[in-house]
């Protein structure tokens, strides 16, 4: 299976958690068909980066985590959604509603969120990330 990481953030502050979990990932054996990819604007760097995936697992800083480590799945019900809808106040959950839309959405996404800041979070949300392409490898599998 195809399964595409997906780092959500910019280098300002604590908002490049997912990109620095993409980097430990970087450091690890992933299973095969696991690409990454760094993703600084979702619309369209997001959008670009689910063409061809069978799967992504989408990561990205968020407040309010909770306990845990500081990092946990979150259902895609769950993403913030802007007041204002434009293309500069695309986030995530327009951009999968748009790749949706258009047919460029991945059978399956996941995505995790990183407590920005919080000790260990990283780490967690690394583990986190391993454990969810590891069983998507072992389903496609199976």
């Amino acid at each position: 299976m195809r399964v595409r990481v997906i780092g959500v953030g910019t280098r300002n502050g604590a908002d490049g958690a997912g990109l620095d979990v993409l980097e430990l990932l970087s450091t690890r054996a992933l299973p095969g068909g696991v690409t990454l990819a760094a993703c600084e604007r979702p619309l369209p760097d997001l959008l670009d980066s689910l063409a061809g995936a069978e799967a992504a697992v989408i990561v990205d800083a968020a407040r309010g985590v909770g306990p845990g480590g500081g990092a946990r799945r979150l259902a895609c019900e769950e993403l913030a959604r802007p007041a204002a809808t434009s293309s500069h106040g695309f986030g995530v959950a327009q951009t999968l509603a748009l790749a949706a839309a258009l047919g460029r959405a991945p059978r399956r996404v996941e995505v995790v969120a990183i407590e920005a800041g919080r000790a260990g979070a990283l780490d967690a949300g690394a583990a986190l990330v391993l454990d969810l392409v590891r069983a998507l490898a072992s389903e496609a599998e199976g």
